[in-house]
């Protein structure tokens, strides 16, 4: 980690965002629960396992073909849930909110983020809202934090490929982490229209 100043690929999913991860976060933060750095980390409770997991959401237009940002956020979360073979339970969601941001917007997405939960059989059961002056956030930015079971005997990890296993795709591969629009955001495409599809 050679930057002194954070940069937008910081954020994209690809090397500079791994170097941060490795460079700063693991070696502050690095725990037997965090270091296989999958996209939950799971831990004994007294009915078997728990799977636990956060991810922030700052994707510009908030609305695109297929969803919003509201939508992304719970089935992001779910599907990082789901990816570790956990059932999917409850959802916390917190909204940093740009003062003027419109509340016919803002009600249109909580309104989403209802409807996707209960499609994906989850309840948002805690939350929490700030408010920051005009340009300081871009209109909304949304972060969602999920746990859910993990049944006995169960045991879903990328550390459990074996040459020969069949990979099922939803969409192209290798696309996170592919270069950012000219205002630094990843670009809204049809891989994030399919972020947003039902479970």
């Amino acid at each position: 980690m050679d930057e002194k100043i954070v940069l937008l690929g910081h954020g994209s999913g690809g090397g500079l965002s791994h170097e941060l991860i490795e460079g700063l976060f693991v070696r502050y933060f690095g725990n037997p629960l965090l270091l296989p750095l999958e996209d939950a980390s799971v831990f004994g409770f007294p009915q078997g396992s728990m799977a636990f997991t956060t991810d922030s959401y700052v994707v510009k237009p908030l609305f695109f073909p297929g969803g919003d940002i509201g939508r992304l956020s719970v089935c992001g979360t779910v599907n990082d849930l789901s990816m570790r073979g956990a059932q999917p339970l409850y959802l916390s969601t917190g909204f940093i909110i740009e003062e003027g941001f419109p509340m016919s917007d803002l009600e249109r997405i909580v309104a989403s983020m209802a409807a996707a939960a209960k499609e994906a059989g989850v309840s948002i059961v805690c939350g929490d809202t700030k408010v920051v002056e005009r340009r300081a956030a871009d209109g909304l930015y949304i972060n969602t934090a999920g746990v859910g079971v993990v049944a006995e005997g169960v045991s879903v990890s990328i550390r459990n490929a074996r040459p020969g296993d069949s990979v099922i795709v939803s969409g192209t591969m290798g696309t996170t982490g592919s270069p950012s629009s000219p205002s630094g955001r990843a670009s809204i495409s049809g891989a994030l229209s399919k972020a947003t599809w039902p479970l």
